[in-house]
């Protein structure tokens, strides 16, 4: 018997190798888990549609998608948080006055991934996502999971999310992609929804990640930080394992199942 009874995977920089793939032995590591009674979560930034490939390849229990703002179990939504279609219209009105018309925004809703692409994007990823709608977002009137601008500085989309009762924003290493969400759409939520739902307990959780929106989520349950992850990743984290394209995920798994 495993002696977790939900694994929950961060993708990007986690489960995820530098080639956005999942190793073998990672995809036989949960199977074994599976297999013993665990059940498995993914936990992303991306929406269900950008994760379609991975969800195909591990069939997980349960999607913690848009950074902790939609929670799935099978199919069934068991927590939700979108901002206002108020606060949307506020983030893209803000976010041109910074670059005077030209921020790149993606914005997901029930409907569909809305983008402003620019006439030089590099398409390689847009075959990965699910129902990509144009729109120019001068007249955008709906509420949205979650919110990403081009922000050249993080303090600027601080100061916008500061301006608005329900917003929160989070930056990632090494992009100027901002995400902006309800202030209560983190990971961390997403697994106390979570907990309630199974009726378990956080230290019953053995959650991976490497990225700041995975602090919180690493403190409150039994953290794993990636060998790749940030060293405040790491700290927050009650145990190191592999980097992710050296497996890392797998061989901490074994460890734990001897």
């Amino acid at each position: 018997m495993f002696s977790y009874k939900l694994i929950v995977l961060d993708l990007d920089g986690t489960l995820l190798n530098s080639k956005k793939e999942i190793s073998g032995g990672d995809l036989a590591a949960l199977k074994k888990a599976r297999g013993d009674g665990a059940l498995i979560a993914f936990s992303t930034a991306r929406s269900a549609g950008a994760m379609r490939e991975y969800i195909a390849a591990v069939q997980p229990d349960i999607l913690i998608s848009n950074g902790g703002a939609l929670v799935e179990r099978n199919g069934e939504v068991i927590f939700s948080r979108r901002l206002s279609a108020e606060s949307v219209r506020h983030i893209i009105k803000r976010c041109f006055e910074l670059s005077d018309g030209k921020c790149e925004i993606t914005i997901e809703t029930d409907r569909g991934y809305f983008w402003n692409y620019k006439p030089d994007c590099d398409f390689s990823w847009y075959e990965a996502v699910d129902n990509v709608i144009y729109d120019d977002f001068s007249d955008f009137r709906q509420s949205a999971y979650k919110v990403t601008a081009e922000v050249e500085r993080g303090e600027d989309a601080e100061k916008i999310a500061a301006e608005l009762p329900d917003c929160g924003t989070l930056s990632f290493r090494g992009e100027i992609w901002r995400r902006f969400a309800h202030i209560e759409a983190t990971k961390r939520n997403a697994l106390e929804h979570i907990c309630d739902c199974l009726r378990i307990l956080p230290k019953e959780i053995l959650a991976f990640g490497d990225d700041r929106n995975d602090l919180e989520m690493l403190e409150y349950c039994t953290g794993v930080a990636m060998g790749n992850a940030l060293d405040e990743v790491k700290a927050a984290a009650a145990f190191i394992t592999e980097t992710n394209d050296n497996d890392g995920v797998a061989k901490f798994i074994a460890g734990i199942q001897g």
